[in-house]
């Protein structure tokens, strides 16, 4: 089995409810997702900047229970890299940008190591591949 831990590069993205827009910040900073220390069905999630010169921004510390999440491409996003992960209970939602150079033109495309990381983000916050189907057919058929 695959480890179940997840490291990679993204910063974080502000988004404005007035206009719309997302903004990302300028900080480099690291995502890791791993197993809860008191729940291994559980999952963490943290964001953290890379450098302490960061000045005050907050890291991201985020339970993630498989099944109430999802983390996908921002596709109304042209100008980067955009993921989201939100939440499906609460509908709350955190805007990263994936921060490993693409050798893609189009900055809005991910590239392949982009594809990996979001299939195996996705592989560990699933609850099973039959449930995610099921929930597959029953939004297409809205």
């Amino acid at each position: 089995m695959a480890s179940k831990t997840i490291k990679f590069n993204a910063g974080k993205v502000e988004y404005d409810e007035e206009t719309k827009r997302c903004t990302p910040l300028p900080h480099k900073g690291v995502i890791s997702l791993k197993p809860n220390a008191d729940d291994e069905d559980f999952f963490d999630f943290t964001w953290s900047p890379k450098s302490s010169s960061s000045g005050n921004i907050e890291k991201d510390e985020l339970l993630v229970i498989p099944g109430d999440v999802s983390f996908k491409q921002m596709t109304s996003c042209k100008t980067g890299r955009v993921v989201a992960l939100t939440f499906l209970s609460s509908g709350g939602k955190n805007l990263y940008w994936l921060q490993d150079v693409g050798d893609d033109e189009e900055l809005s495309k991910l590239t392949p190591k982009d594809k990996s990381i979001l299939d195996k983000v996705n592989e560990l916050i699933s609850p099973s591949g039959e449930e995610e189907e099921t929930e597959a057919k029953e939004e297409t058929e809205e």
